[in-house]
């Protein structure tokens, strides 16, 4: 399965769906210090320096598009401005691509805050939005010390399957 990855950072996402056995076809980040570390990374990827600038005519189409759009304005430790803030605004940035490319498959990540960001406003507004584009929707809030790393991180990932509501069979494995 090919996936196309949205504000990549490290590639700390795309490292894992690699390992999973999936092919990274593009990414979108604008930081510079982490566009030289996917370049050493991930050298064959097509990558973009700027979100905007993804469409069919720019990038190919792929089964999966994975991210985590940015979280300052959701987070409990930020102002709260939500989706209306200019980091976290992004969001309908995604939208947008995920309405034109249309995969079989979309993948969120953002931090626990999107869940009380405007009085849970701002995660209805995703749930929904991914519904009225035809996907069945899960989300799980996962914390990392539970997955090896020394800290408590919590990070709540949204998973869409096109037409059906296979999603929940990928977040809530039996063990």
């Amino acid at each position: 399965m090919r996936f196309g990855s949205l504000f990549s950072g490290v590639g700390g996402l795309d490292l894992g769906l690699e390992r999973a056995g999936f092919k990274c076809a593009w990414q979108a980040e604008k930081d510079k210090y982490c566009l030289k570390v996917l370049e050493e990374h991930f050298p064959d990827v097509e990558r973009f320096d700027d979100v905007r600038g993804i469409t069919r005519e720019t990038a190919e189409p792929v089964d999966l598009i994975c991210g985590g759009f940015p979280c300052q304005d959701v987070s409990v430790a930020g102002k709260r401005n939500g989706l209306s803030g200019e980091r976290s605004g992004l969001w309908f940035e995604f939208e947008r691509i995920i309405r034109e490319f249309k995969p079989k498959w979309v993948l969120i990540e953002n931090g626990g805050g999107l869940l009380s960001s405007n009085s849970g406003e701002d995660f209805r507004t995703i749930i929904q939005t991914l519904d009225e584009l035809g996907y069945g929707v899960a989300w799980r809030v996962l914390d990392s010390q539970y997955f090896g790393v020394p800290q408590r991180r919590k990070r709540v990932f949204i998973v869409g399957s096109l037409g059906n509501a296979s999603c929940g069979k990928v977040l809530f494995e039996p063990e």
